[in-house]
């Protein structure tokens, strides 16, 4: 009898193992500890970026998809998907991430043939290893494409550091996941047929609270991250004109960046070098003790579509970028200023406009330091030129005797940048109901360093009539208001133009924000009752 169960137990074991169920569930088991391990490794590569400020490898793929995207579909994505565009790019490559890394864990299958720790330790680090040389290409790569000036030595070394230390959190994350998950997820098989039904049903209980920790943590924090991004505005018609300067809480908001730069004045500098007599480094203290100015100005976005919201107007302190030029001395081959951000984006202009008096180095907006989202420690004004030349978080300005390209230059956009002249009515709010009766119509008008110099109106195609215009500051938007005295209930249409300071008028030719700005004229459409 004895010798007959021995054989029994052998035999009804061995079925077991071979089993095809259980070798499907497996690699289920082994795929959902690669997607876990997948979140945790994600998670661990931004809290390195909060730690050390330096950019995720999901955040230098993300930069290399926008590099490499055509203009055309850049416009028709950025149309769609407007002020989430940057939200739907990370958490893409983030699936992407996680999804490797689901694959990984089913191409290793370590976990489930490493049954002591010393097998189990050699895996690890073959696997860490594994995934840690062709992710540290994979970044080498990218960081080389998208960076404008180069990778050192130093950088290069950093970077391999950064990528081994995330390969290490996976591997280790998805073999210690691993056996949570299989016992999380898996039937009781013969193995545990000596172990009391209450200690397996404490044990599952326990893995399947640490198997849904881990998702629902590494799942929030990265939710945290994604919500953190910063998003533009696209809205059009609020119903209301505008504050004559925008509060820093309002002034809208456009970066390339998913997570924006984090700077510690006493660390930071601005180099000026170049085709410079004498190359300089201003600290932030040396630049706010310099002879400023303060100066009203508008901005506006390249991506503003007609009758956006992407243009706001403050107050901006700062000093002359020419002062900071002429102290380290032009040579006579310097033609044009190259500008280097502090988050790798560049731009460029004439030396002519950067000499000139109402181009400045800011540092504080509408009597505020200015906020970390917009540029602290130092931005640029640049009156007439659209916000891409406008460059915050300045490090570095090299003079230079040929033609630059910059971020987005190189993407296909304007090297100009001039403003369009534009207009906006405010109210009424587009599709508003309004009574028969007089109603106030207005709004803003902006052409850059052109000024504006007349704003007219016109219902349903009729002749265009004269508002009344309130000029602000020489650089500043206008504020037009006139009163429309609706007679009739119906559906009206209502379009506005300006004519700038040269005796130019607004263009109704319709143009896509890209490559140059959009054009043409805002309508709203309004009804009476």
């Amino acid at each position: 009898m004895r010798f007959s169960m021995s054989v029994s137990t052998r035999s009804s074991r061995r079925p077991l193992r071979s089993d095809a169920s259980l070798s499907r569930a497996t690699r289920l088991h082994l795929r959902v500890s690669g997607w876990l391990a997948g979140v945790v490794t994600v998670a661990a590569m931004f809290l390195l970026r909060e730690i050390t400020g330096r950019e995720s490898l999901v955040e230098l793929i993300a930069y290399t998809v926008v590099q490499t995207m055509p203009v055309g579909l850049f416009a028709f994505l950025l149309d769609l998907l407007q002020g989430s565009a940057k939200q739907v790019l990370l958490a893409s490559v983030i699936l992407g991430a996680i999804l490797v890394g689901g694959w990984l864990a089913r191409l290793d299958g370590g976990p489930a043939n490493a049954p002591t720790t010393r097998r189990r330790i050699v895996r690890i680090v073959w696997l860490a290893a594994g995934v840690w040389l062709p992710a540290s290409l994979l970044a080498v790569l990218v960081t080389s494409y998208i960076s404008v000036e180069g990778i050192s030595n130093r950088g290069l070394a950093v970077l391999c550091f950064d990528v081994l230390l995330v390969s290490l959190t996976f591997a280790l994350s998805l073999y210690g996941l691993f056996p949570l998950v299989r016992q999380a997820f898996s039937f009781h098989g013969v193995d545990d047929i000596d172990r009391p039904p209450a200690d397996l049903g404490r044990r599952k209980l326990v893995a399947q609270a640490v198997v849904a920790g881990v998702a629902l943590v590494g799942a929030g924090y990265l939710g945290k991250i994604l919500n953190g991004i910063t998003g533009g505005s696209f809205a059009s018609g609020s119903g209301q004109i505008p504050a004559d300067v925008t509060p820093v809480g309002r002034f809208y908001l456009i970066s390339k960046n998913f997570i924006d730069p984090d700077i510690d004045e006493q660390d930071w500098s601005l180099e000026v070098t170049g085709a410079v007599v004498q190359p300089l480094r201003f600290s932030y203290t040396d630049l706010v003790q310099l002879p400023a100015v303060e100066q009203m100005t508008t901005l506006t976005c390249i991506s503003n579509e007609v009758g956006g919201d992407l243009i706001s107007n403050a107050v901006w302190t700062g000093v002359p970028l020419a002062h900071l030029l002429n102290s380290a001395g032009l040579r006579p081959e310097a033609a044009e200023l190259v500008i280097y951000a502090a988050d790798g984006y560049t731009e460029s202009f004439p030396l002519s406009k950067a000499l000139e008096p109402t181009t400045l180095a800011a540092y504080m907006m509408n009597g505020e330091r200015l906020t970390r989202r917009h540029g602290f420690p130092v931005r640029l004004v640049v009156p007439g030129k659209y916000g891409i030349k406008n460059v915050k978080w300045v490090r570095k300005l090299e003079l230079v005797s040929g033609d630059y390209k910059g971020y987005w230059q190189q993407r296909g956009w304007t090297d100009d940048a001039t403003i369009h002249t534009l207009s906006r009515i405010d109210v009424p709010g587009s599709r508003a109901i309004v009574p028969r009766g007089p109603q106030e119509i207005g709004g803003i008008a902006f052409a850059g360093d052109r000024g504006i110099s007349r704003v007219e109106y016109s219902v349903d195609g009729s002749d265009w009539q004269q508002a009344d215009v309130t000029q602000l500051a020489p650089l500043a938007w206008v504020i037009w208001r006139s009163t429309w005295n609706p007679q009739q209930p119906g559906a009206y249409t209502i379009s506005v133009r300006a004519t700038d300071g040269s005796g130019d008028v607004q263009t109704a030719q319709t143009r896509p924000p890209i490559p140059d700005g959009a054009t043409g004229l805002h309508t709203v459409e309004v009804g009476v009752t």
